[in-house]
Order: structure tokens, then C-alpha cells, then sequence
């Protein structure tokens, strides 16, 4: 007998949450299906969104642009959860979110075409005036975007690009059988090397995906409208099933810090794990002296901390502390459900569903 609230449930109530569970996994299949390659996650213009191995690393810094010399050599990037190296020109949250608005507009695309925007379309997503220095600053944006190039290892993050790039269905999916030819012409090779480093048992991987997250720009001076082909492989990272979403107003609310930080405590269901107050000082992308900057640094933290909480965006119970090794810690890092809203999104879609 099933119990519910104290009581025991009926059999239509059984039948009912039955049918619920059964809709609901149906709901996760499509939802899988459907963000995969070909077509991109199906959320809209309101919310931004990020891949977890890239939010969960230093990739994108929150200096502002020139503030941090270029990488003419590969790098390692300080991530939690995967290796990255990168290449290229200093990026900054200014490039994350520029990006972010470009998936959104490849989204329910094949992603062998390009997506077409205005410089004045970037100008509006930074917030910036239509001047001169502006629109210089928004192109360097793109060539930057252009330039750089990045190696990530993960094996959560190549078992998802296996199982995208070599599903039976590719063809049914938008501009599919020109796609499946394309991924089997340009990356079987490497699906073959996945495979292989996947079915070795021992711990870690040896595979390396290198991408990029813009192969080239076409542009018209006169009209300033610019096409845009993003890398396959990159959009690969962003298939609604391995990222996170946070909306748009809501970074329109923080700091440059806050556009890193916030998605990435966003990109932890369960809550953050306990972590040293200097690797969040190391994801900000800062080279500075860590003992030199420790005591603003934490002041800082605790008052955006208390300014989350007051706005609803992160839930009471995080804590700085101690350890052992006298090193300080932070830990109790859960933002809201006002935040996470990829499970307010699935619970929408239900009920729409249900009320068909």
C-alpha cells in the first residue's frame, strides 16, 4: 500500500501518479531528443545558458577586455570537474554573453547554417551606445570568439558527444541527412578514438575534444549585418542536457563577477560542494596574490552572498568556515528555484501538457 501525507493513496490517485511518472519520462526522452544536435535546447531569448564544464572553469574571466595579456600558448585553465587548456585572446564575461545570445539564435537550427545578426544586436546585448569605440570593442568581441580555440577532457562530457554524434536518428533531425553525412565525413575518426578511450575501464581519460566557438564571419561594412558559423562540436556542449540556465534578467541584476558566479553555483543541483575561498577568487580568472587580496575578497563575497539571499536568488544556510589545514572555506552554496530553471521550465512544459 502506497501512503501519502499520513494516508494511504487511492488506486485512482496511484493511477494518476502513475500516469504522471510515465508522462514525465516521456517528457525527459523528448526533451533529450530535442536539444541534441540539430535542434537546440528549446528554451527562449529569456535565459542564458552555459555548459557546465566551461561555467565550472576559468575560461572566461571577469577582467575587462585588455586587461589580461593573450595566450599565444596552450594554457591550462583552473576547472573542477575537467582538464582544459586554451589558446587564444583574453576572454572576458563580455565574450560569454555574446555567445550565449548567438546559440539562442541557432536554436531549432541545423547548426551546418549559420545564424545572422547586427552589430547593433550586439551592442543592445552588452548595453552599450551606439558609438564608435562601441562597435570597435563589439567586433573585436567576435574576432576574439574567432581566435579562440580550447581542449577539454571529461568523460561525462565525450560519453554525451558519442552518444549525439552517432544516434540512429540524425537524419530526422533538421537538414538531417546532410548533417549525417557531415559528421560522419568530418568526425569519425574521432568518434572512433572516443569510443576507444571510453571502453578503457581505467580512471580519467586520455582523449582531448578540441573546439572552437566560432569558425568564421562573413561581413557587410555597409549594412553591418554579420553571419556567424559557430563550431558544431562547441553547440554540442550546449545540448540542454549537460548546462545551465539562468535568466537574463536576473545577470542583468549582477556584477560582471556575479555573470560568472551566479551560474555557476546555479550549475550545482544538489548545492556546491565545500570549496576554498581562493578557487572561487581563481574561477573569477584573477592573477593576482591571493593572501594580498583574501580579507576584501571575502568581505566582498559574504556581501553579495547576503544581497543573493535578500533577492531570493540563493538559499539561507551557506556558511565561510575554517578547515583544518587553516585554509578558509565556503560551503552551502544552493541557489533557488527562482534560479534553477530548468526544472521550473519541465514543470511548465508538464502542465501545459496536461492541460491539452
Amino acid at each position: 500500500m502506497v501512503f501519502t501525507m499520513g494516508r494511504a493513496m487511492t488506486t485512482e490517485e496511484q493511477d494518476i501518479d502513475k500516469e504522471v511518472a510515465k508522462r514525465k519520462k516521456e517528457l525527459f526522452t523528448r526533451f533529450d531528443k530535442e536539444s541534441a544536435q540539430g535542434i537546440l535546447p528549446f528554451t527562449s531569448d529569456l535565459y542564458f545558458e552555459q555548459s557546465n564544464s566551461i561555467i565550472r572553469s576559468g575560461v572566461f574571466s571577469v577582467s575587462r577586455m585588455g586587461a589580461r595579456e593573450d595566450f599565444s600558448d596552450w594554457t591550462p585553465v583552473i576547472s573542477t570537474g575537467s582538464t582544459i587548456t586554451y589558446r587564444g585572446p583574453a576572454l572576458t564575461v563580455d565574450h560569454e554573453q555574446v555567445l550565449g545570445r548567438m546559440l539562442v539564435l541557432a536554436r531549432g537550427r541545423s547548426l551546418t547554417k549559420p545564424v545572422c545578426l547586427q552589430v547593433t544586436n550586439v551592442l543592445k546585448w552588452l548595453g552599450l551606445k551606439d558609438t564608435g569605440p562601441n562597435y570597435s570593442k563589439c567586433r573585436k568581441i567576435l574576432d576574439d570568439l574567432s581566435k579562440a580555440e580550447l581542449r577539454i577532457a571529461n568523460r561525462q562530457v565525450l560519453k554525451r558527444l558519442y552518444d549525439v554524434m552517432t544516434r540512429s536518428d540524425l537524419s530526422e533531425l533538421p537538414d538531417g541527412k546532410f548533417f549525417k553525412e557531415y559528421i560522419h565525413n568530418r568526425y569519425s575518426e574521432r568518434m572512433q578514438m572516443i569510443a576507444s578511450d571510453l571502453q578503457d575501464e581505467s580512471e580519467g581519460t586520455q582523449v582531448e575534444v578540441g573546439l572552437r566557438f566560432v569558425e568564421r564571419q562573413d561581413y557587410n561594412n555597409r549594412t553591418r549585418r554579420l553571419i556567424i558559423y559557430l563550431d558544431p562540436i562547441m553547440a554540442l556542449f550546449f545540448d540542454g542536457v549537460n548546462t545551465t540556465m539562468v535568466p537574463f534578467e536576473v545577470l542583468d541584476q549582477v556584477d560582471r563577477f556575479g555573470k560568472r558566479l551566479l551560474p555557476f553555483i546555479a550549475s550545482h543541483r544538489a548545492g556546491v560542494f565545500p570549496f576554498k575561498l581562493q578557487t572561487y577568487f581563481e574561477l573569477s580568472g584573477s592573477t593576482g596574490d591571493f593572501s594580498k587580496s583574501k580579507r576584501p575578497f571575502k568581505h566582498k563575497m559574504k556581501k553579495r552572498f547576503e544581497e543573493w539571499e535578500k533577492s531570493g536568488w540563493l538559499e539561507p544556510g551557506w556558511e565561510f568556515y575554517v578547515n583544518n589545514e587553516g585554509e578558509d572555506m565556503v560551503k552551502g552554496l544552493k541557489t533557488t528555484d527562482a534560479i534553477r530553471l530548468r526544472s521550473e521550465l519541465l514543470a511548465n512544459t508538464l502542465q501545459a501538457e496536461f492541460t491539452e
